[in-house]
């Protein structure tokens, strides 16, 4: 007689997404908020590098080992790009409080075993004993897009993590005084019109037009990519 689920069977893995891939909640523990801001900021990612982060929450392991569920997640889902094999994966087992971070080896350079360790010690954990799964992963996943972004020497506009931390002030315009706000915005209006009526507006048109272009650009959304074939090879940290 045939067993349904015979013992020998592989980690029951879900099918490989095809809408906003790079946040699969299946634990339901995110917020909206996460999963937007996951899959923002992988397809980001994605599209300057090639690297794939992902992060999966499942409600339990069914006796599985984190580290033969996760690495069974990866290469069937295929993270990260085939031939670079630079994807990474952030799972988390709701019933268990387990994490693992699963590494591709393109990636094992900038994310060797034991500063995935220590991303979930720091980042991940407390969160956990917590309770706030959502704020843990969120973390976690914020401290692996750092370490990634650096690999590429690449800058990625991000909310930072939760807890003290330093301000950006070369792009937070709210954090100048009153009186220098107001000397901006006068230059700008007079800038504006000294252009428009002198200059017959060319440098108006020309911002115009490249704002145009870099919004056109910036087009895409976690449901229109997917995943590029890479295969795991076991590194990574379990907690």
């Amino acid at each position: 007689m045939l067993l349904a689920w015979p013992v020998s069977a592989e980690p029951r893995i879900p099918p490989v997404p095809t809408r906003d891939i790079y946040a699969q909640d299946y634990g339901k523990v995110l917020s909206k908020e996460t999963i937007s801001k996951i899959n923002r900021l992988s397809t980001e990612l994605h599209s300057r590098t090639k690297a794939q982060v992902a992060v999966v929450t499942i409600p339990s392991l069914d006796g599985e080992a984190i580290e033969e569920y996760s690495l069974a997640l990866f290469r069937k889902w295929g993270i990260g790009d085939r031939q670079l094999n630079n994807g990474v994966l952030i799972l988390f087992a709701v019933a268990e409080k387990k994490s693992r971070i699963e590494v591709g080896y393109g990636l094992e350079g900038a994310l060797p075993d034991a500063k995935t360790g220590r991303i979930q010690d720091e980042y991940m954990r407390p969160g956990i004993a917590a309770g706030d799964y959502n704020i843990a992963i969120l973390n976690a996943y914020m401290a692996v897009l750092q370490e990634v972004a650096q690999e590429y020497k690449l800058q990625i506009k991000a909310t930072q993590r939760t807890g003290p931390k330093k301000r950006d002030t070369a792009s937070d315009f709210g954090s100048l005084p009153g009186w220098a706000q107001i000397l901006l915005g006068v230059g700008v209006v007079i800038f504006l019109l000294f252009d428009w009526f002198v200059l017959g507006g060319f440098f108006t048109r020309l911002l115009f037009l490249f704002a145009g272009r870099g919004g056109r650009g910036g087009g895409g959304s976690g449901g229109s990519d997917g995943f590029g074939g890479g295969s795991g090879g076991g590194g990574g940290a379990s907690r």
